[in-house]
């Protein structure tokens, strides 16, 4: 997971994970993080290294809820960096 303001270099980031064969999604809304891993855990043939950029100008709300919404991922071994 990539976040940070606009021109951080979140993009750039994103691009050079993805060079590395990570499945690339720019710009998800915090909100969508969770059914995103849903659909990933799912369907088996879908890749399992994905890079996710999440923009810092999220709605607040995402935002604050956050860290625990990544204490939810590793709780269903989510591997979230």
């Amino acid at each position: 997971i990539i976040s940070g303001r606009s021109g951080s270099g979140k993009s750039i980031a994103l691009q050079a994970l993805e060079d590395l064969g990570d499945y690339a999604i720019d710009n998800l809304p915090a909100m969508l993080l969770g059914p995103l891993v849903d659909e990933l855990q799912d369907d088996r043939s879908l890749r399992s290294s994905i890079a996710v950029s999440i923009d810092a100008r999220n709605l607040p709300a995402a935002l604050e809820r956050f860290p625990e919404l990544l204490e939810e991922l590793r709780g269903r071994q989510v591997d979230c960096q």
